[in-house]
């Protein structure tokens, strides 16, 4: 079995355009594959899957809230290209198989280039305003939630709805391979972060949901949030009973205790008003989010540009009303830091800066929207060079710090910054920093070296090329580009390069 090329390429765009996740920057490396698709593309085309084993992938600890934390997963880069060309060419199938729209929210396979692998950006708001219409010709609500879900999916079961969807059997047995790298050989949990992945997981729900439609019930679901709607509280203690033991039948799933709740109709209501993203702390958050909304269309994943923005709409956004917004936020007895993300997110689509300030000198109480914050700065427009150093010499501060050296995600974040804007610069705290730092820094360190022009130096790490591992690897090779071009073409043929988009790579080193 093979994949298309035109699949493969619209992976490759795909991955350049929306990332291969959520959680983490963007691998800059897939940059060279994008400039020239066909240098990695010719190399799959026409042969056997199985042939491309799965490479090394990372692994961090995220927080979710400030005590609860979760595993999430970055993939090599090929495997995150073929696992998105496998499912952009055969997810219609899986999509075929699951419940009405109207009954299922989570990510309905609809891609496009411009908003990716999933449809509607706005599922979250529909799920949760779709609830509060049924709650209302309720008399009871139930609120179940699947307890650890992506950790708890049985590769088994993703293999049986596979196939059942009819993917050819190389696809899945690639695909299971993947998992299994993931997970150290244990045939349970898919990784957390992948774009991709949430499909492979509502695959394995396609049963479950089959199941509580069979049994009567009426619910609807979102990832692994079920809400049934109940005429009483004892049809809503039958339906526990039900879904509890249709999710340990199917794959020994739980619910989660503190999350699954009864609640009366008028008492639900307030919940999903709470649930629906779209709803400001303030007056000065209303304000901005209706001054976004006229430049996105309401898409929660459109970026504007600062030219895109007229001066009068810039300037009627005011730093003051940034800061309110966040002020009000931390200043609650227990922080929404769901709706602060949300809110960093919409903020990072015009890059306006007026949450520097206030973000820096309040980022211990910010933790769990750390990754927001960060996403947020490498978006900010219309700043000075003297301003980002500042940023800069502030962040590495911040990343001396005890609670962010024992967080490897901390540290690749913040450092991340420092790969992609020449002007926050400090290379020469970096370069200081690199014999004594581990792999994660040390590929960040020579990323950074590229935007910074510090080819000299990154020559200077030839000798240490083998003992690299396959990240700081491909960080070097991309670094290099700036070499002159007989010096690296040199270099690059003294090497032994195996997978194809290693090879890719290359070519594409020599070339630029």
């Amino acid at each position: 079995m093979t994949l298309r090329a035109t699949s493969l390429e619209w992976a490759i765009d795909f991955l350049q355009l929306h990332s291969d996740g959520d959680l983490f920057p963007k691998i800059l490396e897939v940059e060279a594959i994008s400039a020239d698709k066909s240098a990695f593309v010719s190399q799959l085309t026409g042969v056997d899957l199985s042939t491309f084993q799965p490479g090394s992938c990372r692994r961090f600890i995220v927080p979710k809230d400030d005590i609860s934390y979760r595993q999430a997963t970055q993939l090599d880069p090929q495997d995150s290209i073929i696992l998105s060309a496998l499912v952009y060419e055969y997810g219609s199938l899986i999509e075929s198989r699951r419940l009405t729209n109207d009954k299922i929210f989570s990510y309905r396979f609809q891609p496009t280039l411009e908003d990716g692998l999933y449809g509607s950006k706005t599922a979250w708001n529909q799920f949760w305003t779709r609830a509060g219409l049924l709650a209302k010709r309720s008399g009871h609500v139930l609120y179940c939630d699947i307890a650890d879900f992506y950790n708890q999916v049985y590769h088994h079961t993703v293999e049986n709805q596979l196939f059942a969807a009819g993917l050819p059997n190389q696809a899945v047995k690639w695909l299971i391979s993947l998992l299994e790298s993931t997970t150290a050989g244990v045939s349970r949990g898919v990784p957390v972060g992948p774009h991709p992945i949430h499909l492979i997981a509502e695959a394995t729900l396609i049963p479950v949901d089959n199941s509580l439609q069979a049994a009567g019930l009426n619910f609807i679901r979102y990832a692994d949030d079920i809400l049934i709607f109940c005429e009483s509280l004892q049809e809503g203690k039958s339906a526990l009973a039900t879904v509890a033991t249709v999710l340990d039948k199917q794959q020994r799933l739980m619910l989660q205790r503190h999350k699954t709740k009864f609640y009366d109709p008028s008492e639900f209501q307030k919940l999903c008003l709470q649930m629906i993203e779209d709803r400001p702390i303030n007056s000065d958050e209303k304000t901005l989010l209706a001054l976004i909304k006229k430049y996105t269309g309401g898409d929660p994943y459109k970026t504007i540009s600062y030219a895109q923005i007229t001066p009068d709409d810039w300037a009627s956004i005011s730093d003051a009303s940034i800061c309110n917004v966040i002020n009000d936020y931390i200043q609650q007895e227990s922080i929404d830091y769901i709706r602060l993300r949300w809110f960093y997110r919409r903020l990072a689509q015009i890059g306006h800066p007026g949450a520097i300030e206030i973000s820096l000198d309040n980022l211990d109480a910010l933790g769990p929207c750390f990754a927001n914050i960060c996403f947020y700065l490498a978006s900010i427009q219309s700043i000075t060079p003297d301003i980002w150093k500042s940023i800069g010499g502030r962040l590495l501060e911040f990343i001396r710090k005890p609670e962010i050296q024992s967080s490897e995600y901390f540290r690749l974040l913040i450092l991340s910054l420092f790969t992609r804007n020449e002007y926050i610069n400090h290379f020469a705290q970096l370069h200081g920093a690199f014999q004594q730092s581990d792999a994660i820094v040390r590929r960040e360190i020579i990323l950074a070296a590229k935007v910074n022009k510090a080819f000299d130096w990154a020559r200077e790490l030839k000798e240490s090329f083998p003992t690299m591992d396959p990240w700081q690897q491909r960080a070097y090779l991309f670094t290099i580009a700036g070499l002159p071009r007989d010096e690296k073409k040199y270099f690059i043929a003294r090497q032994s390069f195996i997978r194809p988009f290693d090879k890719a790579l290359a070519k594409w080193v020599k070339g630029s």
